[in-house]
């Protein structure tokens, strides 16, 4: 009993990011992204990231954020965007500021319902700005997104095997049908012609 309350205390000193994804809008890489950015930024200024994604909120679930944590909220089904300020940090971030990342960068991927591409955004450039209000830079790179033409090796490989076949099909019929040509006779018989 004590060995599961250790672990379960160490998992969560280890995770500094609070995430509530109920539709599993981002993926498991970029959960891992998030955590990464989370724990940087609470390691170099002390403040925590949280992310709650809901489908929907009529049951008015309260999500409020710690003193010195950022919370990215959204409910998909009311259109509800917000991002929330712990006590601590509202004197830190101006709403102007907020109010003009989500212009950039949440609001338009939101509007192509890119909502994973949207969030990590936003939850990048807001940790940046509240990195630079304590004089301190994070080292972790903007989130990288494929785009949505792009095919990665494995798609390459699969596209270079179905012409192989192809083309391999298309070669076997073509010398059955000229050596099978020369070699037979067609006569006109009980059935038509053979």
């Amino acid at each position: 009993m004590i060995f599961i309350t250790l672990c379960a205390w160490g998992t969560a000193i280890a995770a500094p990011l609070r995430l509530h994804d109920e539709n599993r809008v981002l993926s498991a890489t970029q959960t891992r992204y998030l955590e990464k950015l989370a724990k940087e930024l609470e390691q170099k200024t002390g403040f925590s990231l949280s992310v709650v994604l809901l489908e929907d909120n009529r049951n008015k679930r309260d999500f409020s954020p710690d003193g010195n944590e950022v919370l990215l909220y959204t409910a998909f089904v009311q259109q509800l965007h917000q991002v929330k300020l712990g006590k601590k940090l509202e004197s830190v971030l101006p709403k102007s500021t907020i109010e003009k990342l989500q212009q950039e960068f949440l609001f338009p991927e939101y509007k192509s319902a890119r909502y994973d591409k949207g969030t990590l955004l936003l939850a990048y450039h807001l940790s940046n700005e509240l990195a630079n209000a304590k004089g301190k830079t994070l080292v972790t790179e903007p989130p990288e997104f494929e785009s949505a033409g792009s095919l990665n090796a494995a798609g390459w490989v699969f596209i270079a095997i179905i012409f192989s076949l192809v083309f391999y099909a298309l070669y076997k019929r073509g010398r059955r049908t000229s050596a099978g040509s020369t070699s037979r006779r067609f006569h006109y018989g009980r059935f038509g012609w053979r």
